[in-house]
């Protein structure tokens, strides 16, 4: 199979679309960007834009209701299309909104984004909550389009629905809802595939596989099928296969961390698994992924926007500045990538007033006024550049930082989308 999980066509010079999201997406993607100008990257960026704010502004254009109200707009999919990477800053979504559609669940459906990888990984300087300190570095591979994620749901269930299977006969005359949960076999083959070519690649040696084939018969059976026929085609690189139920790995997960290295899941136990392994390593605020498939690739943070903090630039940078890593690494821009995590570990470790935000000095540190100590997103990513490029202050800083909060200005005239 093709390497997905690199760019198709390597280049002297890439396009990269950014989107800098909702809330506090904005500040963190500014943050992301500060550390990427201390690089000088051989990137020409495309602004886009998508997420609530395009929700709100399709609803201002079009009237509320009108089928053409969106979170994606047009621009931003041609955007996609048209450049060889996306990194996508933290977006917000709202339950209980007539039309509203999540913006990054389209994107995974409209460019089959089937892999979601979510490296959990213990930096420097970030405690685990487990005994013994132990070592991980895990590589999540979640299958990303279908599974309960599909969005094939009924309520109220049709009639003619109770009909299609005898368990549904103890349900009849009852308000039920039903959600499908959908796989295909090529969508198990290509995911399963996908996990066992990254551990071939990067020399890692055990792939897990966890499903509930004891209970869930027909499609984590489809998976557990599929994962032990590719298995044998890796046994000559010396890569160990291992199927378990995915709630023996949740456990396993907690007591023995450093025994996985890559794990495979379905849509719902791998977004379950993901964000244990992601609380074992630091939280959600260091926590990085990517969706990727045969046609492009979009990175995201897989921290939340915080709408509480919008634009208070208090939230952590590091989830963003991890994603940008991923991101170039894709690229093949390996070295640089490099000086991102080895810049983001001695920021972590060295702890200098005025380079850590609230959230690590109150949960890593123990600092009693972390609230009052605590720098800002642009702080800890100043920081973090200057750790790259010890010139990158003063007055160069200065202009970085005037450079990229213009390029994520988040008023009215510079969100891009639904333009006539």
């Amino acid at each position: 199979m093709s390497n997905v999980m690199k760019v198709k066509e390597r280049k002297d010079r890439y396009k990269v679309t950014y989107m800098a999201g909702d809330d506090s997406g904005f500040d963190m993607m500014e943050g992301a960007l500060l550390v990427l100008e201390s690089l000088d990257l051989p990137i020409d960026w495309v602004r886009a834009d998508l997420g609530w704010c395009m929700w709100e502004k399709s609803n201002k254009k079009f009237g509320e209701g009108d089928p053409r109200c969106n979170t994606v707009p047009p621009e931003t999919i041609q955007s996609i299309k048209d450049t060889d990477a996306t990194l996508m800053a933290a977006i917000t979504s709202k339950s209980g909104v007539k039309g509203f559609k999540s913006a990054i669940l389209q994107m995974r459906q409209i460019f089959d984004l089937y892999i979601n990888i979510r490296p959990a990984k213990k930096l420097p300087g970030v405690g685990t909550p487990l005994a013994n300190d132990p070592n991980i570095d895990i590589v999540m591979f979640r299958e990303n389009t279908e599974d309960l994620y599909a969005a094939v749901e009924f309520h109220p269930l049709p009639e003619e629905m109770f009909d299609l299977h005898k368990g549904m006969d103890r349900f009849r005359g009852r308000d039920v809802a039903v959600s499908w949960r959908v796989f295909s076999k090529d969508g198990c083959e290509r995911i399963v595939r996908a996990a066992f070519e990254y551990a071939k690649e990067t020399g890692r040696k055990t792939v897990h596989c966890g499903n509930k084939a004891n209970v869930i018969r027909e499609t984590d059976g489809m998976m557990k099928r599929v994962f032990l026929e590719v298995a044998k085609e890796y046994e000559q690189y010396g890569i160990k296969a291992v199927e378990e139920n995915a709630d023996a790995t949740a456990m396993w997960l907690i007591k023995n961390p450093q025994d996985y290295s890559v794990i495979v899941a379905s849509n719902v136990f791998g977004d379950i698994l993901s964000d244990e392994a992601s609380q074992l390593t630091g939280g959600l605020g260091f926590a990085p992924s990517g969706n990727i498939g045969e046609n492009a690739a979009i990175f995201e943070p897989s921290s939340g926007s915080v709408p509480k903090y919008a634009h208070q630039y208090r939230v952590n940078p590091s989830a963003m500045v991890m994603t940008a890593k991923m991101m170039l690494e894709y690229l093949g821009l390996d070295e640089a990538a490099a000086k991102i995590e080895k810049a983001l570990g001695e920021v972590l470790v060295e702890s200098k007033s005025g380079t850590l935000t609230y959230d690590v000095l109150r949960d890593f540190r123990g600092d009693p006024n972390w609230e009052k100590n605590a720098a800002s997103t642009i702080e800890m990513a100043s920081a973090i550049a200057a750790k790259i490029d010890p010139a990158f202050s003063g007055a160069k800083l200065e202009a970085a930082k005037a450079k990229v909060h213009k390029m994520c200005a988040w008023d009215a005239d510079s969100l891009i989308g639904f333009m006539d």
